[in-house]
C-alpha cells in the first residue's frame, strides 16, 4: 500500500511539474508597424518586434525572426537584433520582388516546443521604381 501511495504521489508531482512548465509556454508578438501599402520591391522596411510572455512580461531571451514568403516562392527569413528595451527586437526586411507575400514572425520562445509563428496581414509589394 505504501508503494502504491508513493507511486501515486510521484505521478502527481510529475503531472504538476509538466503542467507548470506548459503554463508559461505562450508568447504574444507585436509589430511597431506594418509595411506601407505599395511598398516597392527592394525598399527596406524597418520594424521593431515586441515579444511578451503571456502578453505581459517582456522576453529578454527570445530569438524572433521575420518570415516572408511569396506564393509558390521559398520562405525568406530575417534575423533580429536586440534593442535597449527588454523584449524588443529590430529587423530590416526587404521584399525582393513585386507580388503578394505572407508575413509571419517566429517568436523565438526559448523553449523550442513552445515557439510558434504568428501571422499578420499579407503584404502587396509594388515593382521597384513605381
Amino acid at each position: 500500500m505504501k508503494k502504491l501511495a508513493a507511486l501515486v504521489a510521484t505521478a502527481a508531482v510529475g503531472l504538476f511539474l509538466a503542467a507548470s512548465a506548459q503554463a508559461g509556454c505562450m508568447a504574444t508578438v507585436g509589430l511597431s508597424s506594418q509595411p506601407k501599402t505599395g511598398i516597392a520591391a527592394g525598399q527596406p522596411w524597418f520594424v521593431t518586434i515586441r515579444v511578451l510572455q503571456h502578453g505581459v512580461r517582456p522576453m529578454p531571451d527570445a530569438a524572433p525572426e521575420v518570415r516572408i514568403k511569396r506564393l509558390k516562392g521559398k520562405p525568406i527569413v530575417f534575423k533580429t537584433t536586440k534593442t535597449p528595451i527588454v523584449g524588443s527586437y529590430r529587423a530590416r526586411v526587404v521584399f525582393p520582388k513585386a507580388g503578394t507575400y505572407t508575413l509571419g514572425v517566429y517568436d523565438g520562445f526559448p523553449v523550442k516546443e513552445c515557439a510558434q509563428v504568428h501571422t499578420f496581414n499579407n503584404v502587396v509589394v509594388a515593382p521597384a521604381g513605381d
